[in-house]
């Protein structure tokens, strides 16, 4: 069995264990059969560097939230890791595609993706510019949460800003309203642009917070992708 194919379906494996089909109210082998299993044409469509590195993934296999929502995926991944669920944490639902960004509405495989290490200390809007100068494309959240769900080896080395999503001041703001929280916005809150990103190195336990595309860190870098690859199905814009 060649590498892409080794990987693919190890990540498939992920997906029954974490029993995404629940979550997709499909029986477990509808959910794999017709969701799942149609991805693995497209690993020989593609010309694609086969090796797996420390920062460098051939392939990835994307659930989106429009069939298994990002807060079960990212319930199945605290599990994983035997934590318990905080009483509060950012919503991945915050979240919508950054402008320019279109991703499919149906599982998907994004190739190459480079999990943001070497793009440490330099801002999310910076990596953004360089990503598309490259021809690649910044992660969205729900990528975010498919390369920690496969590969969660990569949250001890870096935190991984994902500028593909955008916060949604709205929901975050009545959030904090509702709490008693509001003074507690960052300054400037309604005017500045916010991406997701995923701590865990320095906490020792996982979180999900949004952070300005302007901040720049030495430990924290953009995960990027070079193509995303569907069968044609409606994309999220």
């Amino acid at each position: 069995m060649d590498t892409l194919t080794e990987l693919f379906f190890k990540q498939v494996n992920r997906i029954i264990e974490r029993k995404y089909f629940i979550s997709a109210g499909l029986s477990e082998s509808d959910f794999i059969d017709n969701h799942i299993m149609p991805l693995k044409q497209l690993l020989d469509k593609n010309n694609v560097n086969t090796t797996l590195k420390e920062n460098r993934i051939p392939i990835l296999v994307v659930v989106p939230d429009t069939i298994v929502t990002l807060c079960y995926q990212l319930e199945k991944i605290r599990e994983s890791i035997n934590e318990t669920q905080f009483n509060y944490i950012i919503k991945p639902k915050w979240f919508k595609n950054a402008e320019g960004v279109s991703t499919p509405e149906t599982p998907y495989l994004l190739f190459d993706v480079e999990t943001g290490y070497t793009k440490r200390n330099s801002p999310p809007k910076k990596c953004v510019k360089a990503f598309n100068d490259e021809g690649r494309s910044a992660l969205t959240i729900d990528e975010g949460i498919a390369l920690i769900t496969h590969f969660p080896e990569v949250l001890a080395s870096h935190w991984i800003d994902l500028p593909g999503s955008v916060l949604i001041h709205k929901l975050a703001g009545e959030d904090a309203m509702r709490r008693g929280m509001h003074a507690s916005l960052p300054p400037a809150f309604a005017k500045e642009t916010f991406v997701p990103a995923f701590y865990y190195k320095y906490y020792n336990s996982l979180r999900l917070f949004y952070v300005s595309q302007s901040l720049e860190t030495p430990y924290s870098g953009s995960a990027s992708c070079a193509r995303r690859s569907s069968f044609g199905a409606k994309v999220k814009p």
